[in-house]
C-alpha cells in the first residue's frame, strides 16, 4: 500500500494520477476546460473538522472523479501531514463521521455516485483503514437487510473533534497478569455489544497477541500460525480469567461458531466434530479439555486445561468464582462485634503488643509478607502470648483484631480432642483447612485464635506407650507441620511454658510474656474499671491488693451488679471486701485429716 501523498500539487490531471486513484468515471468526454485549484497556501486557522467537512461537501455524486481530488487538494494534503491518510481513506473517513452510523459498499457508492461494485474497487484502501484500527467491521442496516459494513472505531470522532491524530490504544503489556486482565476486560465488553463481527475481534486478539510475543502465552498462540486457533485459545483464557471455578465457567458452541462461522469456514461440520471429539489443535496441545459435569464429560463444553493454568498461565492470578463459600467455622468473630477495651500493660510487654498491633495492620503487613516471601522465608506469622491467668493475654488478641480490622477465629483444644481413634487428628486438620480457605475468600486475612494451648504445646513422649500418648504426638505433628506452612496469622495462648516443646518454640516468631501488672498498671486498670475511683483510692488498692487486671475486672463487675441492686456506688471499703472474696487464696485452710506436714 503506498504511504506517499498520491497527488503533486503543483500537477495537472494526469495519467500517473489517474493510476493511483483508478480510473475516472463519468469523464467520457474531455472538459472544455479543466477545473482549475487556486494557488493558495493551506491557511494557518485549518483544523482537522474543517479539511473533513471541505472534503464532505464535495464527495456527494462526484463519482471520485479528478475534478474532487482537484477541488479538496489542499484538504487532502492537509490530512496527509496531519493523519498520514492517503485522498480515498480521507474520503471514506469523512462518510463515516457525517453518517454517525455503519455504512456498507452499497451505502457509500449510493453518496458518491458509484455502483457497489465500483465502491468495492477501493476495498483495499478501506482494509487498510481498518488494521490501523480507525475501522470497525460492523453491519449496515439497509432497506432490505443488513449487510457487511465499516464504522470508525472508538475514540476517532473525539480526535478529529479535537484536533488530534488518532492514536488506538497501545496493546503492549509489562505481564501476564496484565495481559490477560485486559484481555478479559475487552472480550467481555464487546460481547454485551450485540452488532458485535467477530472478525474484528480476531484481528485484534491477533494484533494484541503479537504485540506482546515474548508473553508464554503469547509464544503458544503464534506458534499456531492460525488466526482461528489464536482467538479460540484467548477465549478460553479470557473464560478462565472471568469465571474461574463458577459454574459457568468454559466456552460453548456459540463461542466456537463465532470463531468458525458456519458461512465463511470450509468443512465447517469436522471443526465441530473435532472439538466434541477433542481432536482440535488445541486439545493436542494439551490447552483444552472438555469440562467434566457431575463426573461425565461434556462435549459441547470446553475448559483451560492445569497445563494452561499452572504452567503457561503461570504468572496470572483470576479472582476465584467458586460457588464455594467461607466455611462456617465455629468461634468466628467480626472484629466489628469487639468492643473496644482499654488495656494496660507493664513497659516491656506494651512495647512488644504496639509493635505486634503495626506489623499485624492492614498497610504493613502486606509488605512484610513480600518482602520475606521475596528472601525465599516463612510468611505467616505464629504468635505466643504467655503468663499467669488474667494478665491480659486472650483480650489483647481480641484488641488487636478490633484494631487491626481482623475477624478472628478462636479455637480451644476441646474443638478437636476427640475420643475416637483418628478422629482428633481429623479435626485438627480440617480446622487449618478450614482457616485456609477462610483466607483465600477473605480479603483481610483473619486471625486464627488457639486459647489456652497447654494441652498441646509439651513435650512429645518419646517412649510412646498408650494410644492417647500416640494420638497427643500425631497431634502436635500435625500442630508442628500447619505452624510451619501457614500463611496467616496464628496466635496461641498458654499459661505453662516450662514444658513447651523446642520444636513450638522455634516456630512462634513472637514470643511475648505477660507480668502481673506492676503498681502503677493496677491503679490505671483500677480507675478504668470503676470510674468513681480517685486516683489516692485507685493507688492504694494498687499497693494493697495483687490482683492481675482479670481479677479487677471481676471485682469491677460484681461493683456493678451491687448498683443495680441496692442504687448506690461502691465506696473504697466495698471494694475491698469485695477484692478480699476475690482472693480465695488468702482464706484458705487445710483441710481436716490432711497437713502440709507429713511426718
Amino acid at each position: 500500500m503506498k504511504k506517499d501523498l498520491p497527488i503533486d500539487l503543483d500537477l495537472e490531471l494526469d495519467d500517473e494520477f489517474i493510476d493511483e486513484f483508478g480510473d475516472i468515471e463519468g469523464d467520457e468526454e474531455e472538459p472544455t476546460e479543466s477545473p482549475k485549484r487556486k494557488d493558495l497556501p493551506i491557511h494557518d486557522d485549518w483544523n482537522i473538522v474543517k479539511a473533513f467537512n471541505i472534503i464532505n461537501e464535495e464527495s456527494p455524486k462526484s463519482q471520485l472523479t479528478g475534478g474532487l481530488f482537484i477541488k479538496c487538494a489542499e484538504a487532502f494534503s492537509y490530512l496527509f501531514d496531519k493523519l498520514g491518510l492517503n485522498a480515498i481513506q480521507c474520503v471514506i473517513i469523512a462518510m463515516l463521521v457525517e453518517a454517525g452510523k455503519p455504512m456498507s459498499f452499497r451505502q457509500m457508492g449510493k453518496i458518491l455516485g458509484l455502483s457497489r461494485l465500483s465502491m468495492m474497487t477501493h476495498y483495499n484502501d478501506i482494509e487498510e483503514l481498518f488494521r490501523m484500527r480507525w475501522l470497525l467491521h460492523r453491519g449496515a442496516e439497509e432497506s432490505d437487510g443488513v449487510y457487511d459494513g465499516y464504522c470508525l472505531a472508538r475514540g476517532v470522532v473525539s480526535a478529529i473533534r479535537e484536533n488530534r491524530p488518532f492514536k488506538p490504544e497501545v496493546l503492549e503489556c509489562e505481564s501476564t497478569q496484565e495481559f490477560v486482565d485486559r484481555l478479559a476486560e475487552h472480550v467481555a465488553k464487546d460481547y454485551r455489544d450485540e452488532n458485535l463481527v467477530f472478525k474484528d475481534e480476531k484481528y485484534w486478539l491477533h494484533e494484541m497477541v503479537s504485540a506482546n510475543a515474548e508473553l508464554p502465552i503469547c509464544k503458544v498462540a503464534l506458534s499456531f500460525n492460525d488466526i482461528d486457533s489464536l482467538s479460540l485459545l484467548m477465549l478460553v483464557v479470557c473464560d478462565y480469567a472471568n469465571f474461574n471455578g463458577a459454574e459457568e465457567e468454559g466456552i460453548g458452541p456459540r463461542d466456537v461458531q463465532l470463531v468458525y462461522p458456519q458461512e465463511c469456514t470450509p468443512n465447517f461440520r469436522r471443526v465441530v466434530d473435532a472439538m466434541q471429539k477433542g481432536t482440535h489443535l488445541l486439545f493436542r496441545e494439551n490447552l483444552i479439555e472438555h469440562k467434566c459435569v457431575n463426573g461425565m464429560a461434556e462435549t459441547n463444553q470446553y475448559v483451560a486445561t492445569s497445563h494452561l493454568k499452572n504452567e503457561i498461565l503461570a504468572d496470572f492470578s483470576p479472582l476465584d468464582h467458586s460457588d464455594k463459600h467461607v466455611p462456617q467455622m465455629d468461634g468466628v468473630k467480626s472484629y466489628k462485634d469487639i468492643t473496644a477495651k482499654a488495656l494496660f500493660y507493664n513497659k516491656e510487654e506494651g512495647e512488644q503488643v504496639e509493635r505486634l498491633r503495626g506489623i499485624l495492620s492492614q498497610e504493613q503487613l502486606p509488605i512484610i509478607q513480600e518482602r520475606l516471601k521475596s528472601k525465599g522465608m516463612r510468611t505467616g506469622v505464629c504468635v505466643l502470648l504467655h503468663g499467669q491467668p488474667g494478665t491480659g493475654k486472650t483480650a489483647t488478641v481480641y484488641e488487636l483484631a478490633r484494631q487491626t480490622r481482623r475477624d478472628i477465629i478462636q479455637v480451644q483444644v476441646t474443638d478437636f480432642k476427640d475420643k475416637y481413634v483418628g478422629e482428633s487428628e481429623a479435626k485438627l486438620k480440617k480446622i487449618f483447612s478450614d482457616y485456609r480457605q477462610c483466607c483465600k475468600n477473605s480479603e483481610v486475612t483473619p486471625i486464627l485464635l488457639l486459647n489456652e494451648g497447654d494441652a498441646i504445646l509439651g513435650k512429645r513422649i518419646e517412649n510412646v506407650e498408650h494410644g492417647t500418648e500416640q494420638m497427643m504426638n500425631a497431634l502436635q505433628n500435625i500442630l508442628l507441620e500447619e505452624m510451619e506452612t501457614i500463611q496467616g496469622i496464628m496466635i496461641v495462648t498458654t499459661n505453662l511454658i516450662a514444658n513447651l516443646d523446642k520444636a513450638f518454640e522455634r516456630r512462634f516468631i513472637f514470643k511475648v510474656k505477660f507480668e502481673k501488672p506492676g503498681t502503677e498498671v493496677k491503679a490505671h486498670i483500677w480507675q478504668s474499671m470503676l470510674e468513681n475511683l480517685d486516683v489516692k483510692e485507685a493507688m492504694s488498692l494498687a499497693h494493697e491488693f495483687d490482683v492481675t487486671g482479670g481479677e479487677i475486672e471481676n471485682i469491677a463487675r460484681k461493683a456493678t451488679m451491687e448498683y443495680i441492686l441496692t442504687g448506690k456506688e461502691s465506696d473504697i471499703d466495698t471494694i475491698r471486701k469485695f477484692t478480699k472474696q476475690e482472693k480465695l487464696e488468702s482464706n484458705r485452710r487445710p483441710i481436716v485429716g490432711f497437713s502440709t506436714n507429713n511426718s
